[in-house]
């Protein structure tokens, strides 16, 4: 049964989530400013600022992403820089942490999902999630995209929270042994194909399926989010097109869903010094 209470308190806390985040990729745009770091948002952001002007209402989370040797630019120059009120999450750096992903986190804020160990000690603070793409297949495209698909399904398993039951050994089987043939598949498609004309995300975190034409993304430009300017890919229409379809049309209210299942914002009015 839905907890109508809870529910109200995730809309009410929302805005002022979203506001919280957008401080994060301020700061994020500043650090690569300063370091010559191209990145640019990605998804729903990209999506929010095109149909919305900024934050699609109900989204809960920013993207940017960068390609691969920006990306560990990116994680070395972070680590050292961001302000003190900012978290570098990696596996490296927060150790509890479960997700191969990297994440800025603010750490005077709380945001989890389904997703998420509640009870493990890492860093959950509000976030921007940081992408790193790699060259891609120019042929088969559509193939090649379930694949990377697949890898990141099989991925979600494998890194995910496990209880103690037969259907979850099955699925350790199952996925332990498909993800290395995936990979494989991935490999060799990027092997015989890849020719510096297509992009796309990391397979571990290819919900998208989307491989990209590199003339829709750079020369990078810029979109308005939120009433700044950030960094965004050369032809958004055709970027978003590739991701999603027709991206124009708002889905009913129904799926206008808050993905997260608990926000607080701020936890304490004056943070302790880390």
């Amino acid at each position: 049964m839905k907890n109508k209470n809870l529910e109200q308190m995730r809309r009410d806390k929302l805005r002022e989530a979203q506001l919280k985040m957008l401080g994060i990729l301020e700061e994020i745009d500043k650090l690569c400013r300063a370091h010559n770091i191209s990145y640019w948002i990605e998804g729903g952001t990209l999506l929010g600022a095109l149909r919305h002007g900024g934050f699609i209402p109900w989204d809960d989370d920013v993207d940017i992403s960068m390609l691969r040797s920006d990306y560990d630019r990116f994680i070395e120059v972070a680590a050292k820089e961001l302000p003190p009120h900012l978290f570098l999450q990696t596996r490296k750096t927060d150790p509890s942490f479960h997700h191969r992903e990297c994440k800025v986190r603010d750490l005077n804020s709380f945001i989890a999902d389904g997703g998420d160990d509640t009870g493990a000690d890492y860093q959950k603070g509000l976030f921007v999630d940081v992408f790193p793409y790699d060259e891609a297949p120019s042929k088969l495209r559509r193939q090649m995209g379930n694949v990377a698909h697949g890898i990141t399904i099989a991925t979600i398993v494998l890194d995910g929270l496990h209880h103690y039951s037969w259907h979850a050994v099955g699925q350790l089987l199952y996925f332990g042994i498909k993800r290395p043939l995936l990979k494989a598949a991935w490999r060799l498609g990027c092997l015989l194909w890849a020719n510096g004309d297509y992009v796309a995300i990391d397979p571990h975190f290819s919900w998208s399926r989307a491989i990209h034409k590199k003339t829709n993304l750079f020369p990078l430009g810029e979109v308005e989010f939120e009433g700044r300017r950030f960094s965004a890919p050369a032809k958004p229409d055709e970027y978003l097109t590739t991701l999603y379809g027709d991206w124009h049309q708002i889905p009913p209210k129904e799926k206008q869903q808050i993905h997260s299942m608990l926000i607080l914002p701020t936890l304490v009015e004056h943070p302790v010094a880390e």
